[in-house]
């Protein structure tokens, strides 16, 4: 049975924002500028499960707030990434605009708060329209036209990442040989699929070499269509790779509703190498397979293993179709 499209606007369990410490209250309004006088519920997409939502200030204006502390260090990570991130993309359009930061000493241990912009807009996604999707398309042609030099600070790679990582270069060989669980739900490709797709992994070095910035992990849910314009967010995670390597990521959800690679072939993949593309594929179905077929861990939103195996499953549906594998 085909595994379920995943519901990107209920994949978290967050705080609300009278269960966080005083201090982080606090701490919010300083770096909002104005007092809090209504919060409004968490947002349900995501998966850190660190506070996420829209709050009212007593000056009329309304921000996004996420906050995290000690009991969810990944989140708190990411903030303090994004808290550097973010004043460096001033000029772009598509990211949003960091109002305040904090960071502040609760009885739990460090709380990070970001203060944002909010936006009005929805999620793109089920389904995808071609609007949003072309939305979605002109954002990562804004992202990958900014010198990566402006931004101050030396970034990561995403060939060096892939290079680096010992495991998913060996997903494929040890799947078809049966040394790695597979993922529950997820359809086995024929053992052929397995061979091209082994080889595109080891295509990798080159096929992923860009100089580009790139988001590194767009998807629905960190994206909003506003005003026929796509916002992005969560910014922590930032690294250099081809001009076209944040839109190939959305081209599985692209197809899985219908929506063809070829519809945008006079934009960001023009010219591009198809092998090129395909090895991207291959090497983020790699990761999907390899984290979707381990167990949920202590803290994690069940909707994490949810999102690889679907997001593994569609990626290797659009590879069987662009390399013609056989059923």
């Amino acid at each position: 049975m085909p595994l379920p499209p995943v519901d990107y606007l209920r994949t978290s369990r967050r705080a609300r924002w009278a269960d966080l410490p005083a201090v982080v209250h606090a701490a919010t309004a300083r770096a909002a500028g104005s007092a809090v006088v209504e919060a409004a519920l968490p947002v349900e997409s995501g998966f850190t499960n660190g506070y996420a939502a829209p709050l009212l200030l007593a000056d009329g204006r309304r921000v996004f707030v996420k906050a995290a502390g000690p009991s969810l260090g990944y989140a708190v990570a990411g903030l303090a990434q994004e808290a550097t991130v973010l004043p460096r993309l001033a000029s772009l359009a598509c990211a949003p605009r960091l109002v305040g930061v904090a960071s502040v000493a609760a009885a739990d241990g460090t709380w990070w708060v970001l203060v944002l912009e909010h936006i009005d807009g929805h999620q793109p996604g089920g389904p995808w329209t071609p609007r949003d999707a072309w939305a979605a398309h002109d954002a990562c042609a804004e992202i990958a036209a900014v010198d990566p030099g402006s931004l101050g600070f030396e970034l990561s790679s995403l060939v060096s990442d892939v290079l680096s990582d010992t495991v998913i270069h060996s997903v494929f060989d040890d799947a078809a040989a049966g040394r790695l669980a597979w993922p529950v739900g997820v359809a086995r490709p024929a053992p052929a699929a397995f061979d091209d797709a082994s080889r595109l992994l080891g295509r990798a070095g080159d096929a992923l070499l860009g100089d580009r910035l790139s988001h590194a992990d767009l998807r629905a849910d960190n994206l909003l269509i506003s005003a026929g314009r796509a916002r992005v967010l969560d910014w922590n995670w930032v690294s250099l790779a081809p001009g076209w390597a944040d839109f190939a990521g959305l081209l599985p959800y692209l197809w899985a509703d219908g929506i063809a690679p070829e519809t945008f072939a006079a934009g960001l993949l023009d010219g591009v190498d198809p092998e090129a593309v395909d090895s991207f594929l291959a090497v983020l179905a790699a990761y999907l397979i390899s984290g979707g077929a381990r167990p949920d861990e202590p803290g994690m939103t069940p909707s994490l293993r949810q999102h690889q195996r679907y997001t593994a499953q569609i990626t290797l549906d659009l590879l069987a179709h662009r390399r013609r594998w056989p059923a």
